[in-house]
């Protein structure tokens, strides 16, 4: 199989996250997948509270309810933090120039990817929600993936994830270079079964978009191909959708496979859409099938060999 260069993804990543002592204790939080994934991507370090001002170490911030209305409140001082809070994370978001994902402190009260503990006017948990970074990322940035270290154990969760910022990744340097017209079919062509994971009705727009490139600027279809493939992918992937993706790819090289083993992957297939068989089997098996039988238009998919193989390696709970 033909082997892909892999582009660097650009992530804002919560400070805290091996980069920075910058809790609100003075600490530090190292991960192991998180530290394996910088060597492959740009890191953009932020840490909100420490941007509104807030010292090291300092009191901790909750969120609280006040009529379904989510603030951020200093939890000793009872100081409204939200406004301020909100105007410097703003301001910050809208100032970022090709960032192709967030990756985020888990249960934080700013930075949490639903897990960020919700505090009633009694002081007891009434839920869980995103931290206010979260939530002003996802209103300004809203197909953007964003992601926490937490989350990132699970593995379809991850792969979901890993794929979606080295195809942005991908995508922007591609259109970077775009220098013709037909250049932008070649590109759709390598993003197919991205797109089909993730929305089919996206493919057929953006198939569209293609085949009528010729009624374009080359400017009018970069901007209309980046934004129509974000939308895509801002969906979250189904047990069917890898499926369907990967049954696309078996149509491939089946005609090369003995009748036993054409059996072999239906079946597999089969019991992975009904929960079965996790989707890291799926990817190992594929993996080898394309490795033995070989096809240069699959090869060139995106989806196939989508990130360094040594972030599908770190310990993570199948999850899917």
């Amino acid at each position: 199989m033909v082997e892909l260069g892999y582009p660097r993804p650009r992530i804002v990543m919560s400070m805290c996250l091996g980069i920075s002592p910058v809790r609100y204790n003075g600490s530090i939080v190292y991960d192991n997948f998180v530290e394996t994934l910088k060597r492959y991507v740009d890191v953009q370090p932020f840490c909100p509270e420490v941007a509104v001002g807030l010292g090291v170490p300092r009191n901790p911030v909750v969120l609280c309810d006040e009529g379904g209305d989510i603030r951020l409140v200093d939890s000793k001082t009872g100081i409204d933090l939200t406004e301020r809070f909100a105007d410097t994370v703003s301001r910050f978001i809208e100032s970022l120039n090709f960032v192709d994902g967030f990756l985020l402190k888990s249960a934080s009260p700013s930075c949490g990817v639903g897990d960020a503990k919700v505090y009633g006017r009694d002081r007891r948990v009434i839920r869980r929600s995103d931290g206010l970074l979260t939530l002003l990322a996802r209103s300004v940035q809203p197909f953007l993936p964003v992601e926490s270290e937490r989350r990132l154990m699970n593995y379809s969760i991850r792969r979901s994830y890993l794929i979606k910022v080295f195809s942005l990744a991908f995508l922007r340097e591609a259109l970077c270079s775009l220098t013709s017209k037909d250049g932008i079919a070649d590109i759709h062509r390598k993003l197919k079964y991205v797109i089909m994971l993730y929305s089919p009705s996206h493919l057929r727009i953006l198939g569209q978009l293609v085949a009528k490139r010729k009624g374009y600027e080359v400017e009018e279809l970069r901007e209309s191909y980046s934004r129509l493939f974000k939308e895509a992918i801002a969906h979250t992937p189904s047990r069917g959708s890898y499926a369907n993706v990967f049954s696309h790819i078996y149509r491939h090289v089946k005609d090369l496979m003995t009748q036993e083993e054409r059996r072999y992957v239906n079946t597999l297939l089969m019991n992975y859409r009904l929960g079965r068989e996790p989707l890291r089997t799926i990817v190992v098996y594929f993996r080898g099938l394309l490795h033995r039988f070989g096809n240069r238009y699959i090869a060139e998919q995106v989806f196939v060999d989508p990130f360094p193989e040594e972030l599908d390696h770190i310990f993570v709970t199948d999850g899917g």
